[in-house]
């Protein structure tokens, strides 16, 4: 048996679509206040990634049929998301969608990504990721202790925020303990060590935005300099005094961002 992923819509279906995709192991509620406040004018589909979820109610499903191969992943996907829908991902959930936008673009109309690497880790031929023995310190201490490794993970998203406390208290408070889920924590970690979309990228044949915290500690604003080749719709916009979640740092100009590229594309 296949585990179903979890979702939640916000808004009226007869309006263009949107769907949303979360970052590693945060839980859809993470990113609930821009899904409604996109939902004013579009509709909203916020998925979560496989066995991560806030509903400690369902933690004993999520052991059945987990999977975190990009192809199966993304057939799960696109059985929840609106057809020719914008998708819009963070941080890993960006990385996913530009993959699913360059393979499968009859159904994604185009692209938004939030802090997001097209490459998470570093390469012999991509030095904006992070190194491998960082990455595997930080794999061992989410395989040791769960909890103590998310909390570790919400301190280092918010480094270089403007208010770091108050809003790792937001993220905190978006999960739940109780839901932690080992088999998904990991099997997400490994998808985002080794999922790379730098060809993607160059094939994105939709238009195509992409978000980043100037104070990002995780994922450089500049990581996309590094690419050799973009689509030819291809934007950034850099957000000044945010970190890695800016959708929840500058709630409004994040909208008002995301709203006039698509009316704009």
């Amino acid at each position: 048996m296949r585990f179903q992923l979890e979702y939640k819509c916000f808004g009226d279906s007869s309006k263009q679509a949107i769907f949303m995709i979360p970052g590693w192991a945060m839980p859809k509620e993470s990113m609930q206040p821009l899904a409604e406040a996109l939902s004013e004018h579009f509709y909203v589909v916020l998925a979560d990634l496989p066995g991560i979820t806030n509903n400690s109610d369902s933690v004993q499903l999520t052991g059945l049929g987990i999977n975190y191969d990009i192809d199966a992943l993304t057939e799960q996907l696109l059985e929840i998301a609106p057809d020719s829908s914008w998708w819009l991902g963070w941080s890993l959930g960006g990385t996913i969608a530009a993959y699913v936008a360059a393979r499968r673009s009859s159904r994604v109309k185009g692209l938004i990504t939030i802090a997001s690497s097209p490459c998470f880790v570093k390469k012999e031929d991509w030095v904006m990721g992070m190194d491998d023995a960082v990455f595997d310190d930080f794999s061992q201490k989410v395989d040791d202790s769960p909890e103590e490794g998310l909390r570790r993970f919400i301190s280092l998203q918010t480094k270089g925020a403007k208010e770091p406390r108050a809003l790792q208290k937001q993220l905190i408070e978006c999960v739940n303990p109780e839901a932690f889920n080992g088999l998904a924590l990991n099997g997400a970690l490994r998808l985002l060590k080794n999922l790379d979309v730098r060809r993607e990228y160059s094939l994105l044949g939709c238009p195509n935005l992409h978000i980043y915290g100037r104070n990002d500690v995780l994922v450089s604003s500049s990581v996309l300099s590094d690419l050799t080749q973009k689509s030819e719709m291809h934007k950034i916009a850099i957000m000044d005094d945010c970190a890695h979640q800016p959708f929840l740092e500058k709630l409004q100009k994040s909208k008002d961002l995301i709203e006039q590229f698509i009316y704009a594309s």
